[in-house]
């Protein structure tokens, strides 16, 4: 493959640290932000968002709930789009979480749910021109990517949402402790590109892809499923870690890759199930904050608690991906049949 494939993609994933810092400059702004939006009181957060962005939302919706009282959920855009009765019970705060401000789904399901009295909506976005539909935003700022892939954008959203939640709770030492992700990015970026390298050169016959993860993790496993579709073109899942044995590890084979995202709590059921499933022949890693308790065949440990570890983990899906598809000899800055945003016309097709 010519080094010129991939060399967007692969440049934009280095440069989440810069992201991160940019997201972090913004603190005074966003807080001021938020003090104004949770002036009121609210009976529920939506987090919603389309294919990346939703998985995005799940993790945010899950950090919310872990630090607030005030129960949150992530829906995506096209539930809330054809049955937002179904998800809207109360006073009800929508964050639509989103890189380009036209994709359709979002503008749709937005303007949906501002019809009804009881929302509000606050934005987390990368693109300024989410302001014209909602009620305020919280921009992540600086981020043009060029690739079509969601590297930098997911991450810095993640760590805005982190923001919001800290936040609301009141947590400030939690707030000001995410000062250290910049570094945490820059020391751990490299690791995961070495490991995600070896990984498919070790392992070239490689044809499925799992990862796992509880809590805050599911939605990072999620959009590691889709970063190996995406840049890859390959067969992959994401599943809540235990719900593995309840008939998905059915398909496990020697071709299997399982990664697991374990955190301290879960750590001595995620090393269980990494030894069960090595059994049937998987090949098997465990990367961040408790990688060196569940252990596997593969062993990235990443410093640093939840709230660190969280906008850092998916980066390695990103490399993953990136290596699959230099692998396969597919050029992970032109995925088949996506575009940076997806924008439909009047009868609900895509426009080309």
């Amino acid at each position: 493959m010519s080094k010129q494939n991939g060399e967007i993609t692969y440049r934009e994933i280095y440069s989440q640290p810069g992201a991160f810092r940019a997201v972090l400059d913004t603190l005074p702004q966003a807080r001021a932000t938020l003090d104004k939006v949770f002036e009121e009181r609210y009976d529920e957060l939506i987090f919603t968002g389309c294919g990346t962005s939703l998985y995005l939302a799940q993790t945010a919706a899950y950090v919310f709930s872990l630090y607030n009282a005030t129960p949150a959920k992530a829906v995506c855009c096209s539930e809330l789009y054809y049955a937002p009765d179904a998800y809207i019970k109360g006073r009800t705060l929508v964050l639509p979480m989103t890189r380009k401000s036209v994709t359709s789904e979002v503008r749709m399901a937005i303007d949906r749910v501002r019809q009804l009295e009881r929302v509000r909506t606050l934005a987390i976005t990368c693109d300024a021109g989410s302001a014209e539909y909602n009620d305020d935003i919280l921009l992540c700022p600086g981020i043009d990517e060029k690739s079509i892939i969601m590297t930098s954008s997911f991450t810095a959203m993640v760590l805005m949402a982190q923001i919001v939640a800290l936040h609301a709770a009141g947590r400030t030492e939690a707030l000001e402790a995410l000062s250290a992700v910049p570094a945490l990015a820059d020391r751990a970026i490299p690791q995961m590109d070495q490991l995600a390298e070896r990984i498919v050169r070790e392992n070239p016959a490689l044809d499925l892809y799992v990862t796992l993860g509880q809590g805050a993790y599911y939605g990072i496993a999620s959009e590691s499923m889709n970063k190996m579709k995406e840049m890859g073109l390959t067969n992959s899942e994401a599943y809540y870690t235990l719900e593995y044995r309840h008939g998905p590890m059915s398909l496990v084979t020697d071709k299997t890759l399982i990664v697991l995202l374990p955190s301290p709590e879960t750590a001595e059921a995620d090393a269980a199930l990494l030894r069960q499933m090595e059994g049937y022949g998987a090949v098997t890693a465990s990367l961040g904050e408790a990688a060196d308790r569940v252990g596997g065949r593969y062993v990235l440990p990443i410093e640093g608690g939840l709230m660190d570890v969280l906008p850092v983990a998916v980066i390695f899906s990103q490399l993953l991906g990136y290596h699959i598809a230099l692998h396969k000899d597919i050029d992970p800055d032109a995925p088949r049949h996506l575009s940076l945003a997806i924008v439909l016309d009047q009868q609900g097709s895509r426009k080309a």
